[in-house]
C-alpha cells in the first residue's frame, strides 16, 4: 500500500506541486484542495463521488491497480464479457470478442456489486474461515494445557507408586521420566509449529476482511467487482489449505497416558521397566466451513431433457502440430477458462495448457506417460501417471511436481470432487484419496472402465468393452445402466448441473448424452463437426461449456444452452 502523500494530478500538468486532499475513482486521479472546487461545480465532474486520499491508500495494490481503461488500445471500457470473464473497450469487441453473446455494458454490470450475493458471500466466507481458525487455535492450546495436566498426573502416580518399591527402580523411573518429558516435548513442539500456521492463515484472512471492508467502503465498483476474482482465487487457496490442516493427522489432539507394571513379588528380577508411556491420538472437532454446510442446501436445478440441449460452436483448435504420434487422454478446465490436457507423443510426455482462445500458455514435462488431469485449485492439478502407478499434482504456473501419491495399481481416469481425489484403477476399483495419499474408501467397478465422473452420490462410468454407461451409488451398486450401440465404445464422461451424463464414443466419432434417469439419449455431436476418435470430455458446470478432444489432438468447445 502506499504511505508518501501523492501529488495532485491536475497540478503536475500544469508544472506546479500540490499535495493531494481526494481521490476521483472516475477521473483515477489525485486531487488537492483547491482543485477540488472546481472538480465538485464543474459540469463532468460534479456527480464524480470522491474519497479521501488516505482512505484511497489504504485500499489494496490490486484494487488500485486497476484501470478504467484497456491497456491495449488505451480507450475506455465499456463492456464485460461474460464468456472470457474480462472487461474491453469498443476496439476489443471488434477484434477479440466479435463472435461473443455475452456482452453487458459496465455499468449495469458492476451496479450493486457491492451488495452483492457474490460480494457478501465473500464476506461471510472470510468470516467464517476467521471464525474456524480462531476454533482450530483455541482447541490446540486446550490440548497444550491439557497435556500438562496429564503430565503432572503421571508424574503424580509415579511418585505414589515409587514410594512403596525399593531402590531398584531410581534408573527405570528416570529413564520414563525422561521419555515423558521428550515426548511431551515433541508433541507440544507439534502443536506450536501447527499454531503457527493456524495463525499465519488468520493473518493472511484478516487481510482479505480488511481489504474487503475497506473496498466496501472506498473502492469503486468496477474496482470491486474485479477484486472479487483475486479475493475469490485467494478464499480458494485459504479454504484448500484450511481443510488440508484438517486432514492432517497434526490436527489430532494428543493424550499421554502410562499403563502401571503389575508389582510383584519379585520386583528386582522380574520388572525392568516402571511402565510403558503411550501416546495416542482422538479426532478433533471437524470444524465445517460455511461453504461446505451451504453446499449440502444449495439448489439443484430441474432434469434437463436432453431434447433441450442446444449446442453453440465457440472454439475448436490443435494441441500439437506434430503430424503422428500426438495422444490426447484426459482434459479439464479452469473456472477462467484455461484448459489443461493430459497429451504425449513417440517421445513427450507433458500436461499442455491453452487459454480459452486455444492459445498455448505453458507445457510441464512429465516422467511418464500421463493419462488423466484434473484442476484441484486455480493453480493447481492431479495427474494419473498410469504406467508408473503414480498421482501427481503439479503447479501449472511454476510446472513443479508438487507432491507425489503412489496407487497398487495402474492408474487411469481422475476427478476432484469434496477436497478427495477419484481415481479409476486397473483392477476394476474407483479409490477415494485424499490429498496426503490416505485411502478413504473403494468402490468397485461393475466392468472395465477407463473414467469416471462423480456427481452427488452417484459414480458415473462408460465400460467401453460392453458398451454400457454405469450409474452406481458410491457402494457400488447400480442405479441404472444404459446400453450403446454395439461398438460405440463409449469412453469419456462428464456431467452437466442437472445430471445429465455426456459420453464420448471413439470407434463411432459421436457424443451422445444421456438424460439423468438414464432411460433417454441423444446423438448431440458426430463425424460432420469434425469428431474424430473423440475420447476426453470435460463439463464445466459453472459456465456451461463443453470440451471435447480428439485422441490425436484436435479440440472443441461449444457453450450449451437450452
Amino acid at each position: 500500500m502506499a504511505t508518501a502523500q501523492p501529488s495532485c494530478d491536475i497540478c503536475l500538468n500544469l508544472h506546479v506541486t500540490k499535495s493531494s486532499s481526494i481521490w476521483c475513482s472516475e477521473c483515477e486521479e489525485a486531487i488537492c484542495q483547491d482543485c477540488e472546487q472546481r472538480h465538485r461545480i464543474q459540469k463532468a465532474t460534479k456527480n464524480h463521488k470522491t474519497i479521501p486520499i488516505e482512505d484511497y491508500q489504504e485500499l489494496p495494490l490490486y484494487i488500485t491497480n486497476i484501470k478504467l481503461e484497456c491497456e491495449d488500445h488505451n480507450q475506455k471500457l465499456d463492456f464485460y464479457c461474460s464468456f472470457h470473464n474480462e472487461p474491453c473497450c469498443t476496439r476489443c469487441v471488434s477484434v477479440k470478442h466479435k463472435d461473443c453473446r455475452e456482452l453487458t455494458p459496465l455499468p449495469e454490470i458492476v451496479e450493486g456489486v457491492k451488495s452483492s450475493t457474490a460480494f457478501c458471500d465473500l464476506e461471510d466466507r472470510v468470516r467464517d474461515l476467521s471464525q474456524v481458525i480462531d476454533q482450530m487455535i483455541k482447541e490446540k492450546l486446550d490440548n497444550k494445557y491439557n497435556l500438562e495436566v496429564q503430565r503432572k498426573t503421571i508424574i503424580a502416580e509415579v511418585e505414589l507408586v515409587r514410594k512403596a518399591i525399593n531402590k531398584h527402580l531410581d534408573t527405570i523411573q528416570a529413564e520414563l521420566l525422561n521419555t515423558l518429558r521428550e515426548d511431551e516435548g515433541r508433541q507440544e513442539d507439534n502443536i506450536v509449529c501447527l499454531v503457527g500456521k493456524l495463525g499465519q492463515l488468520k493473518q493472511n484472512v484478516d487481510e482479505i476482511v480488511t481489504a474487503l471492508e475497506k473496498a466496501k467502503l472506498h473502492a469503486s465498483n468496477f474496482q470491486t467487482f474485479l477484486g472479487v476474482d483475486n479475493w475469490t482465487r485467494e478464499i480458494v487457496n485459504l479454504e484448500r489449505k484450511i481443510k488440508s490442516v484438517q486432514s492432517d493427522t497434526g490436527m489430532s489432539n494428543v493424550h499421554l497416558q502410562i499403563k502401571m507394571h503389575p508389582l510383584l513379588d519379585m520386583i528386582e528380577k522380574d520388572i525392568s521397566k516402571f511402565g510403558k508411556l503411550e501416546v495416542s491420538f482422538s479426532p478433533p472437532t471437524k470444524l465445517v466451513l460455511r461453504k461446505n454446510k451451504q453446499s449440502q442446501q444449495l439448489y439443484t436445478p430441474l432434469p434437463l431433457p436432453t431434447s433441450e440441449i442446444k449446442l453453440s460452436k465457440h472454439r475448436s483448435f490443435h494441441i500439437s502440430k506434430e503430424k503422428s504420434g500426438c495422444m490426447i487422454t484426459g482434459c479439464d478446465m479452469f473456472e477462467d477458462g484455461r484448459i489443461v490436457v493430459a497429451y504425449c507423443s513417440n517421445v513427450k510426455k507433458r500436461l499442455v495448457v491453452m487459454n480459452c482462445e486455444g492459445s498455448f500458455v505453458n507445457k510441464i514435462k512429465l516422467e511418464d506417460r500421463p493419462f488423466d488431469v484434473t484442476v484441484i485449485d486455480p493453480n493447481t492439478v492431479a495427474v494419473t501417471l498410469f504406467a508408473i502407478k503414480n498421482i501427481c499434482t503439479v503447479d501449472v504456473n511454476s510446472s513443479k511436481i508438487l507432491w507425489t501419491i503412489s496407487v497398487n495399481e495402474n492408474c487411469y481416469g481422475i476427478c476432484f470432487v469434496d477436497g478427495k481425489l477419484v481415481v479409476s484403477l486397473a483392477n476394476q476399483v474407483f479409490q477415494f484419496v485424499d490429498l496426503s495419499g490416505n485411502v478413504l474408501s473403494n468402490v468397485p467397478k461393475m466392468d472395465n472402465a477407463s473414467y469416471c465422473s462423480v456427481m452427488k452420490d452417484n459414480i458415473y462410468y462408460a465400460a467401453q468393452d460392453n458398451d454400457v454407461v454405469y450409474c452406481c451409488d458410491m457402494n457400488g451398486r447400480v442405479q441404472w445402466k444404459f446400453g450403446c450401440a454395439k461398438s460405440y465404445f463409449p469412453n469419456g464422461i462428464a456431467n452437466d448441473a442437472s445430471g445429465n451424463v455426456f459420453v464420448t464414443c471413439r470407434e463411432a466419432n459421436k457424443v451422445i448424452v444421456i438424460e439423468s434417469s438414464g432411460t433417454k439419449s441423444r446423438e448431440l455431436l458426430t463425424s460432420d463437426a469434425g469428431l474424430k476418435q473423440p475420447i476426453a470430455i470435460n463439463y464445466n458446470r459453472k459456465s456451461n461449456i463443453l470440451l471435447i478432444c480428439n485422441i490425436h489432438g484436435q479440440c472443441f468447445i461449444y457453450k450449451i444452452t437450452n
